[in-house]
């Protein structure tokens, strides 16, 4: 890939409040999710809880972390604010598919890699992360690109950075989000190729996991297998859907005919958002403001 030569990069979506400010981004959080072939970046005033920006990017494949780093750059130098490196604070969440959430009282940062090849392949190449989820008493482990982190601090090397994992920011979002029933519930979001999985009882997680989706079919086995396994009714239980799906499309409805009980998931209401939000569906986007309750 020539990277001077090629657009490496597309706007999905840019939303911004006309509260932002330049001269405020001292106040500001900037969150910062990364996937394999995607970036969504938003900035939220910690003072006021106030979502000010969101954008959703695709970028071009890449074939190694070097590349991606590459990519990035060439985005972040077109971009009027990412560049800047006053934010208050910095949230760099990855989108890997290693990952897992281990009770706190298993957890020592000396056993980290350890519990985590006990859920997937971990090669002696890959770098290992860990973070305490603040929604409940887990640690969430994950690989990371170590080339995307380097180049990330080498910008923010003022402002405190943090570190996530999108499955440890789902869970936040779900268990931030009362209120909770005294019955099992099931919370579906739809990513760009996966679909990620949370049951809760009474604000309490059960159960989280994230399938990669090769058809559609493969979605509702999942979700079959889940609501057999925590004897939810696909009639009358608990289930909500976020990501990215559209209420009017033939795969909503697809899925609500095979779950009848399925609706569509609310925007967090710990966050505000002005009217230039109402443009976003707010089953949109539930993971990466999972992230600002990770502060």
């Amino acid at each position: 890939m020539d990277i001077a030569k090629e657009k490496v990069f597309k706007t999905i979506r840019k939303v911004k409040d006309d509260k932002f400010s330049i001269e405020k981004i001292e106040h500001y959080c900037l969150i910062l999710e990364i996937g394999e072939r995607d970036l969504q970046v938003s900035v939220i005033d910690i003072k006021s809880n106030r979502v000010l920006i969101l954008e959703d990017y695709s970028l071009s494949k890449t074939e190694d972390e070097h590349q991606k780093v590459q990519v990035l750059k060439a985005l972040f130098d077109e971009h009027h604010l990412l560049m800047v490196g006053f934010w208050k604070e910095v949230i760099l969440c990855f989108k890997t598919p290693k990952y897992c959430l281990a009770p706190l009282s298993y957890f020592s940062k000396d056993n980290a890699r350890a519990i985590l090849k006990m859920n997937c392949q971990v090669e002696p190449s890959d770098s290992v992360g860990y973070y305490k989820v603040n929604s409940n008493d887990s640690v969430n482990i994950f690989t990371y690109q170590k080339e995307v982190l380097k180049f990330i601090r080498s910008i923010y090397v003022n402002s405190k950075i943090k570190v996530t994992h999108q499955s440890g920011m789902l869970v936040n979002a779900v268990l931030f989000n009362p209120p909770f029933a005294n019955e099992n519930e099931l919370s579906l979001y739809i990513d760009r190729f996966y679909l990620h999985a949370s049951v809760c009882n009474n604000g309490k997680l059960l159960y989280f996991n994230s399938f990669k989706i090769q058809k559609f079919d493969e979605y509702i086995k999942y979700i079959n297998l889940i609501c057999n396994e925590f004897k939810i009714l696909k009639k009358e239980g608990i289930i909500n859907l976020w990501g990215y799906i559209k209420k009017d499309s033939t795969h909503f409805q697809e899925l609500q005919k095979n779950f009848p009980a399925i609706k569509i998931g609310n925007r967090t209401k710990k966050l505000n958002f002005g009217f230039k939000f109402d443009e976003i569906a707010e089953h949109q986007y539930f993971d990466v403001f999972g992230n600002y309750f990770n502060l």
